[in-house]
């Protein structure tokens, strides 16, 4: 199978588009938005009215029909204007790629074409998964039990995002009617519309990083779902993990674009600063660490796009699981590596606010820790080298 990742002409201008708009409109309020905590309605609209909130929408819904691959770079064009803002967004999220993966013809039209609308823009989805202090695992505790033509769910998930305020939730429950030796093939994917009763989320959580991205805990006590906002799939062991696959892409794909800014201003820094009498960057130590960066960070992106496609052409197929996993795993250490040598290079200047190195330190430790994304893909990794060795 031979692999492309040529674009086609109208996805180019659509990155060089995104591009401009993070250049000019997210990179210089950075600090804004950090300190508001929040994302102005303005911005919110603006990036809406060009899909950038829907972008995990097929056609039939009002999205732009992307396949994975060229989210994936839309994403990293968003993250290197700053990184909160690309995670914080409002639209479905990755509720919308849930449904998109996973729903039936009417289950997609009717969940996600409101996020679609034009008044839309402050919309926002939320997938509720992880249970334990990181990452999550076939042991769900929450369940879904059949009572008439509803679920009822009962459960606790943590490090939610937009879980206080998403108007359609995605809750991964145990099906208290299977009882499968293997635990994964008792999970599955429930859509909750609105804010029913019994559902509830806990103040929100104060994080290192990510300060515009809204994150809680999130209580289900006897919510009732109907039976039809069940996400059936085809494979359950393969819909819990093609879902995760997908989310974690798209999460390296803004670690890249964070590495990416960081690199770049650390670049720059250098070349502008002096020492000794000459250039930063004419200093050995700095110059071979700034070239490991852009040559790791090269390689990164590549992984990520190769995954990306590979989930494109096998959806859940146990070898795009595995790349997606390499992928996320590589992402995020070197995500961890590249920033805090961005600040390096800056010395002290790199510890103060005057420069953004320092916000895409947190942020890239923040985006890989908040959802056990770190910890999942090491597990999934390790797992694979069990079968194929």
């Amino acid at each position: 199978m031979s692999i492309s990742f040529e674009l086609p002409d109208e996805v180019k201008d659509v990155v060089d588009m995104v591009h401009r708009l993070a250049q000019d409109e997210i990179r210089p309020h950075l600090r804004e938005h950090e300190h508001a905590g929040e994302l102005p309605p303005e911005l919110l609209q603006n990036v809406h009215s060009l899909g950038l909130t829907t972008l995990s929408l097929p056609q039939e819904t009002g999205g732009p029909g992307l396949d994975l691959r060229a989210a994936a770079i839309l994403q990293e064009e968003l993250a290197w204007g700053d990184v909160g803002v690309a995670v914080a967004l409002s639209g479905p999220g990755a509720a919308g790629l849930a449904v998109a993966t996973l729903g039936d013809a009417e289950q997609k039209s009717r969940l996600l074409a409101p996020f679609a609308a034009e008044a839309a823009f402050e919309r926002r989805g939320a997938l509720a998964i992880v249970e334990g202090p990181v990452g999550f695992s076939p042991e769900v505790a929450t369940t879904a039990e059949k009572k008439g033509d509803d679920f009822v769910i009962t459960g606790e998930k943590r490090y939610v995002q937009d879980g206080a305020s998403a108007e359609l939730t995605v809750v991964l429950a145990r099906d208290a009617s299977r009882n499968d030796p293997d635990p994964w093939k008792n999970l599955a994917f429930f859509a909750i519309e609105g804010r029913p009763q019994g559902l509830t989320a806990s103040e929100r959580l104060r994080t290192l990083g990510l300060e515009t991205a809204r994150y809680a805990h999130v209580k289900l006590e006897g919510v009732r779902v109907p039976a039809k906002n069940r996400l059936v799939g085809k494979k359950p062991w393969h819909d819990v993990h093609e879902v995760i696959a997908k989310k974690r892409i798209l999460d390296a794909a803004r670690l890249v674009g964070c590495c990416r800014a960081a690199s770049e201003y650390a670049n720059k820094y250098a070349t502008e600063r002096k020492a000794f009498g000459k250039p930063l960057y004419e200093h050995q130590a700095l110059a071979f660490m700034m070239a490991d960066m852009a040559t790791k960070i090269d390689a990164c992106r590549w992984l990520v796009w190769r995954a990306a496609w590979r989930l494109d052409q096998e959806g859940g197929a146990d070898q795009a699981l595995a790349e997606a996993a390499v992928a996320t795993k590589h992402a995020i250490d070197l995500s961890v590596e590249v920033t805090s040598d961005a600040v390096q290079v800056l010395g002290g200047h790199g510890y103060i606010q005057d420069h953004p190195v320092e916000k895409w330190m947190r942020d890239a430790r923040c985006l890989g820790l908040v959802d056990g994304l770190s910890v999942d893909a090491d597990t999934q990794i390790s797992e694979q080298l069990l079968v194929t060795s």
